[in-house]
């Protein structure tokens, strides 16, 4: 299978699995220094944490991936991702890629703030927004069709770009992705005089000890990031479901797969 990888797909793949070990592993290393769990460490287990809603996500978006990417095995959940199941990569994949925009969403935010005076929580909320928007459109809606990583096989009439080719691209998902990087650069520039986020806070005030503290945050972020994919992936299965995912090529999107069936 490995032999039947494009450079783009080892890209991808290098991408997926050394940014999220990296971004895990130095998330571990400041909270062993800190004392305590650290955001970045914190924001890294909510991405994982809801990678799994990534396969249903896909079915409603109408996302295929190579037949030459491995798979998730049957047994993960709602395995819905057509052509085989969930790329595997994703679980590891998510912390790189929702970690990643939320730390340079944060680092810009918090330079705005420091050179306009600007409201900290306001401006974090809106600079994720934006490089969170960007992102996606660009690795999304870029990146991904144009070097073959994955097609989008339908998508919303007068909502997306490139739209009818193969390389077309829902710019509804970049604005749902804007919104959970957003909530994620929020959860990392916005601390307190202790390094603290607002779950750290939180966490604290309800636990009289620094390990209840920390299995609170961490449920806390579980939730957190659980209910956001649930907010941002409801209007994509609405749609879906309603019908409403209509335009599309007519050509194969990859060989040997048939396209996803409206």
């Amino acid at each position: 299978m490995s032999a039947e990888l494009t450079p783009a797909l080892i890209g991808g793949l290098a991408f997926a699995y050394i940014g999220g070990i990296a971004f895990l592993a130095f998330g571990v290393y400041l909270s062993v220094r800190r004392g305590r769990l650290h955001p970045l460490l914190l924001v890294s287990v909510s991405a994982i944490s809801f990678s799994w809603i990534e396969a249903p996500y896909d079915w409603a978006m109408y996302a295929q991936f190579p037949p030459a990417l491995p798979r998730m095995p049957s047994w993960w959940p709602l395995n819905m991702t057509w052509g085989g199941g969930l790329p595997s990569a994703v679980p590891i994949g998510y912390i790189a890629y929702f970690v990643l925009p939320a730390v340079i969403g944060a680092a810009l935010g918090r330079l705005v703030i420091r050179r306009t005076g600007w409201r900290r929580p306001q401006t974090l909320l809106a600079v994720g927004l934006l490089v969170g928007f960007c992102w996606a459109l660009l690795f999304n809606g870029f990146f991904g069709p144009r070097l073959g990583v994955f097609y989008y096989g339908y998508v919303v009439p007068g909502l997306a770009i490139f739209e009818g080719s193969k390389f077309q691209y829902p710019v509804y998902d970049a604005i749902a992705m804007g919104i959970q990087m957003m909530v994620l650069t929020y959860l990392l520039g916005r601390t307190d005089s202790e390094g603290r986020n607002a779950i750290e806070v939180w966490s604290d005030k309800r636990s009289s000890s620094r390990f209840g503290s920390a299995l609170l945050s961490i449920v806390a972020v579980v939730v957190v990031g659980h209910v956001m994919y649930g907010a941002v992936f409801a209007p994509h299965l609405v749609t879906k479901l309603g019908g409403y995912v209509t335009e599309g090529p007519s050509e194969q999107l990859f060989p040997g797969i048939p396209n996803q069936p409206q």
